[in-house]
């Protein structure tokens, strides 16, 4: 369970939201192919980006953080929702990211 007393949890938070806005446009993807091209581009233009400055800022420009972001960034340029989705997993449970699924 997220502490709401550490320093990070709003940090982490704010990564929740972002992820949120991710679930939702892979779960758009997954569902119509032709949300991919909106959902690529939002992801990759602005919401990718800002989980990277969240890593910069308060994660301590954690790798493995990127490499996870890397990675959804990767899949996401694919034409394959399920890779893409697939990917997106790695930020959704216990392992190298931003420790939302704490919450």
């Amino acid at each position: 369970m997220l502490d709401l007393d550490h320093p990070r949890s709003r940090h982490v938070l704010e990564a929740s939201r972002v992820e949120d806005l991710i679930r939702m446009l892979l779960l758009a993807w997954r569902e119509d192919e032709a949300a991919a091209s909106s959902a690529r581009t939002e992801i990759l233009q602005t919401l990718l980006p800002q989980l990277e400055a969240l890593n910069a800022a308060h994660f301590g420009a954690s790798k493995k953080i990127y490499r996870t972001l890397d990675a959804l960034g990767r899949a996401v340029q694919g034409a394959d929702a399920g890779k893409a989705w697939r990917a997106f997993a790695a930020l959704d449970g216990p392992g190298d990211n931003f420790g939302t699924w704490a919450i």
